[in-house]
């Protein structure tokens, strides 16, 4: 069960910019994303940090 704390928050932007990304990727794109993003304590999802999560993890 998630607590407050565990909520990852998409800002306007990043959730446009996800719904950019074709479907049958997308779902993985943003679990990746909020897990590069929970690694560092980041709780607001934004374009930077998206487009930080896919260069992170397409190493």
């Amino acid at each position: 069960m998630e607590t407050g704390s565990d909520v990852m928050v998409w800002l306007a932007d990043a959730e446009r910019e996800l719904k950019k990304i074709p479907f049958f990727v997308r779902g993985k794109a943003k679990r990746n994303t909020e897990k590069f993003a929970a690694e560092r304590g980041v709780t607001q999802i934004s374009v930077d940090t998206l487009y930080e999560a896919k260069a992170h993890y397409a190493r």
